[in-house]
């Protein structure tokens, strides 16, 4: 999340204004992994504020694509 579509100001503009973001680490938060079956990086979820899947993205995204698919 530190390099590339992340480091571009409108989207850390829309998804500080619509989400509260968290990034978990492979290796180190390995349970979350698996509680959310992600199988590969980067994954993107979204969670409604029950902690249910509402959204899966998979791969990389340009920053235009990325809001995007957040709006859907």
């Amino acid at each position: 999340m530190e390099t590339g579509t992340f480091l571009q100001e409108k989207v850390i503009q829309y998804v500080g204004q619509n989400f509260i973001p968290l990034k978990y680490e492979s290796g180190r938060d390995a349970e979350q992994f698996m509680r959310f079956n992600v199988r590969g990086t980067p994954t993107f979820l979204v969670l409604d504020s029950d902690g249910n899947e509402t959204r899966r993205l998979l791969g990389y995204y340009s920053p235009d694509d990325f809001i995007e698919q957040l709006e859907t």
